[in-house]
């Protein structure tokens, strides 16, 4: 399934569907455009370069995010070196284990995620909608109130501090509010 994003240009949805689509949507909008872009489902921002026509712009985007690679040779997998500081028995553990530290550790870390609690989603995704909304709406009235009843769960708070919002962004936030409220009361 691909990735769904949404164009946010003056706090609204300029265009929406996959990168390619947005990219020619706000192409034929305007060529001077630079909008957010964020994964509709992780509220995760996409760092885009604007500069260009639409298929200049395309190719810029990384294979990952929907871009095309003409370069030869083996593809970047988007590994990072980063410092892992473990105890002497962890070490000698993980040197015992096939595909050795750093596959063991890939394997660890994907499993984690994939039999994540639920106390451990909802927190993932309050963060996530809470970034997108100060990211959108951090100087806007409601927003601290958004914040804080979010964490608590509170819809009537929720909607009351979001009521002048755009409409189209009210029904997003509202909508990521839900989900996050279906897997609270264990109805996910």
């Amino acid at each position: 399934m691909t990735s769904q994003y949404l164009a946010l240009h003056q706090r609204s949805i300029l265009a929406q569907g996959s990168l390619e689509q947005i990219v020619i949507q706000v192409k034929n909008i305007d060529q001077n455009i630079e909008p957010i872009v964020v994964d509709a489902e992780t509220c995760k921002r996409i760092n885009i370069d604007w500069q260009g026509d639409a298929q200049t712009v395309l190719d810029k985007l990384s294979p990952k995010d929907g871009g095309t690679s003409n370069k030869r040779g083996r593809p970047k997998l988007g590994v990072k070196a980063k410092e892992v500081t473990l105890l002497p028995r962890h070490w000698e553990w993980l040197a015992t284990q096939r595909g050795g530290a750093s596959a063991t550790l890939r394997r660890l870390v994907e499993e984690a995620r994939n039999n994540a609690k639920p106390e451990d989603i909802i927190c993932m995704q309050q963060q996530q909608l809470d970034g997108f909304m100060l990211v959108i709406f951090g100087d806007e009235p409601g927003f601290e109130e958004a914040s804080r009843a979010l964490y608590r769960n509170s819809k009537v708070s929720f909607e009351t501090a979001i009521a002048s919002w755009p409409d189209e962004l009210k029904t997003f936030v509202l909508g990521k509010f839900n989900t996050l409220s279906a897997l609270h009361n264990g109805e996910v």
